[in-house]
């Protein structure tokens, strides 16, 4: 039902959008002091993944697709604050649609589609934390993500435990910002 205002219900109007409107900004400024998001079409997120030394480790993966379910080009991936002990590619597949992040379809969820896949590799017998931060650029937003890695070692009894009497070899040059290269022409 539909009602036509007059000038005595302007006031009162008035009030409830400006209510709303500061909860709205103060949301805003809540997330970005969270680290969610702080700029205006861009948004930020902070995730953590683990896995094993000498493993290749999954971050995340990122698809578009249409209303039909079809995929459509992926996201281009940037590479902003590159990982220290290790490095990062971009792997082309099927992916599962899982959940979604920008738009309308909905009824994707479950399907796959062509997508990439970011991938951390430690570096050879590294264990412990590292930190990494990329961008996925879809047509309406630029996604930032913040990744802490955790490198777990292997137990020293493990079948795949290096022996004890291998010296560590010296580290890799570090990745260096930028368009992240296809796995395929990153050697681990």
């Amino acid at each position: 039902m539909w009602r036509f205002l007059d000038r005595r219900h302007l006031k009162s109007v008035d009030a409830r959008y400006a209510a709303t409107a500061f909860v709205i900004i103060a949301a805003a400024i809540a997330s970005c002091l969270l680290g969610l998001a702080c700029a205006a079409g861009t948004l930020e997120e902070q995730i953590s993944r683990t896995g094993q030394a000498d493993h290749s480790i999954v971050v995340r993966e990122h698809a578009g697709w249409d209303m039909d379910c079809a995929a459509i080009a992926h996201p281009a991936l940037h590479l902003d604050e590159p990982p220290r002990h290790g490095r990062v590619c971009a792997r082309i597949q099927d992916i599962k649609i899982r959940a979604m992040y920008v738009g309308t379809e909905a009824q994707c969820i479950g399907h796959l589609v062509r997508g990439v896949q970011l991938i951390y590799r430690p570096d050879a017998g590294y264990a412990g934390d590292d930190v990494l931060r990329y961008a996925a650029q879809y047509p309406s937003v630029l996604r930032t993500v913040s990744v802490l890695v955790t490198v777990t070692a292997y137990p020293p009894s493990a079948p795949n435990a290096a022996p004890s009497s291998i010296a560590t070899p010296l580290p890799p040059m570090r990745q260096p910002s930028g368009e992240i290269p296809a796995c395929d022409d990153l050697m681990f």
